[in-house]
């Protein structure tokens, strides 16, 4: 992923409703730019450090799994695979 830095990506509700909480404007229909990747492990997952407008001076981390790749972005097929499995593992620790 570090070789496609910058990414688009669009925020799920839940991550623009805490974006908002923090005075940020933001909605699902706007893209975020996905700056850097890091693994935080078998608990965290792959989280990205995004900020809402490329002059903004905050950076926020979200897991991979609570944002949208665009949709004519190459990454789009492997990440869609990789937030799938995540989320079925998940489901499955918690049962």
């Amino acid at each position: 992923m570090q070789d496609h830095l910058p990414i688009p990506a669009f925020p799920t509700k839940e991550v623009v409703r805490i974006l908002r909480r923090g005075g940020v404007k933001a909605s699902v229909d706007r893209a975020l730019s996905v700056k850097r990747v890091f693994y935080a492990g078998d608990e965290g997952g792959i989280v990205c450090a995004v900020t809402p407008s490329r002059a903004a001076k905050q950076v926020f981390t979200v897991s991979l799994t609570h944002v949208r790749i665009a949709p004519h972005h190459p990454l789009l097929p492997a990440v869609l695979v990789y937030q799938r499995e995540r989320e079925r593992r998940l489901a499955a620790t918690e049962a």
